[in-house]
């Protein structure tokens, strides 16, 4: 749907990027927690997954931004609630219901610092990727096991 193709390929270098940022994290929580290690702990996974959702509704804003500014539909204010509910009746959302409540959420760790759990955090980054793939702005997103 985004029609610079510049702005195209940073936001599927900025996805990829999400999901690159997930595998790091999880492979050194993965060796953190081998033989002969005290392991990280339940909350360290659950904030590096939480850290890992900002940066994902990060791409999101610059998305809905950028087709915003293409003109694919009207809100003169940049905040992402406002962007989302603009976007609504022009682009065809997966589950729109699902990535508010996750923007709801992503606002409470940002701005009250509360953590989420991490399957909560996936949930959402997956929503988000599910949203970004139905628009045809991210092509073969690298998968995620969880």
């Amino acid at each position: 749907m985004i029609q610079d193709s510049t702005i195209k390929q940073e936001v599927q270098e900025e996805w990829d990027g999400v999901r690159a940022f997930q595998l790091r994290i999880q492979a050194h929580l993965n060796v953190s927690s081998g033989i002969g290690s005290t392991g990280a702990t339940h909350q360290l996974r659950n904030i590096s997954q939480n850290l890992t959702l900002l940066f994902a509704f990060s791409v999101l804003e610059k998305t809905l931004k950028q087709l915003r500014d293409e003109g694919l539909f009207q809100e003169k204010y940049s905040g992402l609630k406002k962007l989302m509910h603009s976007s609504k009746k022009v682009l065809p959302w997966q589950d729109f219901l699902l990535i508010d409540k996750a923007r709801e959420d992503r606002n409470k760790v940002a701005h009250q610092q509360e953590i989420l759990e991490r399957a909560e955090c996936w949930k959402y980054i997956d929503g988000i990727e599910n949203e970004l793939v139905s628009w045809k702005v991210v092509v073969n997103p690298k998968p995620f096991n969880h």
